[in-house]
């Protein structure tokens, strides 16, 4: 099971990455989100090099959440509010994530 959640958590954090890439090629919007959304996901994918387990899921913890909330004022930078069903989606994924591997690790 453990390996699961980090192929997830690894998979997951590749995908954010790239949906930031692809923000930055398509120009529409404002780098700094772009670079908190990607940085976001790259300590996301950290916290499974930590062998200590406390930091490991502190460090989960705080990517999953920079993500959460990059991907929010992304939604809003683009459409002028957030779509909150997605967003909801997303926090049940974290959620998810977290208590998996809080489970596993």
């Amino acid at each position: 099971m453990s390996l699961a959640i980090d192929i997830f958590i690894t998979l997951y954090a590749l995908l954010t990455m790239a949906a930031a890439i692809a923000h930055l090629l398509s120009k529409d919007i404002s780098i700094t989100l772009i670079v908190g959304l990607f940085l976001s996901a790259f300590i996301t994918l950290t916290s499974l090099m930590i062998s200590s387990k406390l930091l490991s899921l502190d460090t989960l913890l705080l990517g999953l959440l920079g993500i959460s909330v990059f991907t929010l004022a992304n939604g809003y930078h683009l459409y002028g509010r957030p779509h909150w069903s997605h967003h909801l989606i997303r926090l049940v994924v974290h959620i998810a994530i977290f208590v998996i591997a809080l489970m596993t690790w």
